[in-house]
């Protein structure tokens, strides 16, 4: 049995995997867990590394000495971060709308538009805006530039045709990870898991089973 952990993106919550467990091909089990330090109510803060961390400890929660990693936005991020620093943990690794250095210049305009919505829409959506804005900071940090060629797993990287800011990172992560391959998923935005399902899972599936 394969183990498969499904990453959320930021204003995703685990349950925004629902289309994809659904339909899981058989010899998978598949593990949809927060990110540590974005579930509402917790007191622990978020880093990547930490979220990254606490993925890896699935691990020997389930009993496998490796995974398969997928990831939407945030969650492609910890996916990366993961892979990179236990690259020998990772058989499989899809980056969907993920990042390498997101331009200040997005991060801004990011966070000024969630700074501005009220709380409680967030919280509609599971999410906590304290949380979600701390979470946002923490990505905007990350610079993976110089370390992709560590990455040892098979990569999928993956964008939607309307996400343009997030092009120019799928560019680069398909460049940059040895024999990685990019799929733009035609229609779909930033959240290809719940924008586009019938591509995702034909893509990641598709992908995922090809051995």
């Amino acid at each position: 049995m394969r183990l498969l952990v499904l990453l959320h993106g930021l204003g995703q919550t685990p349950q925004s995997w629902q289309d994809q467990v659904t339909v899981l091909p058989g010899g998978f089990k598949a593990v949809a867990p927060w990110l540590k330090g974005t579930r509402p109510g917790r007191a622990e803060q978020f880093s990547v590394t930490g979220a990254a961390d606490d993925v890896l400890g699935l691990l020997n929660t389930h009993g496998v000495e490796q995974m398969s990693l997928v990831g939407v936005s945030l969650g492609a991020v910890v996916a990366l971060d993961a892979a990179i620093r236990a690259p020998e943990c990772v058989s499989h690794l899809v980056l969907a709308a993920g990042q390498v250095n997101p331009p200040k210049s997005v991060m801004r305009a990011q966070k000024l538009v969630f700074s501005l919505m009220p709380a409680r829409r967030l919280a509609a959506m599971g999410v906590e805006k304290k949380r979600f804005l701390q979470a946002l900071d923490e990505a905007a940090n990350v610079d993976y530039r110089s370390q992709l060629g560590k990455v040892t797993a098979r990569t999928l990287v993956l964008v939607g045709s309307d996400d343009k800011p997030n092009q120019p990172a799928a560019q680069a992560l398909a460049a940059g990870i040895p024999g990685a391959r990019l799929e733009i998923i035609q229609g779909a935005g930033h959240q290809l898991n719940t924008d586009a399902p019938e591509r995702f899972n034909e893509l990641v599936y598709g992908f995922l089973t090809a051995d």
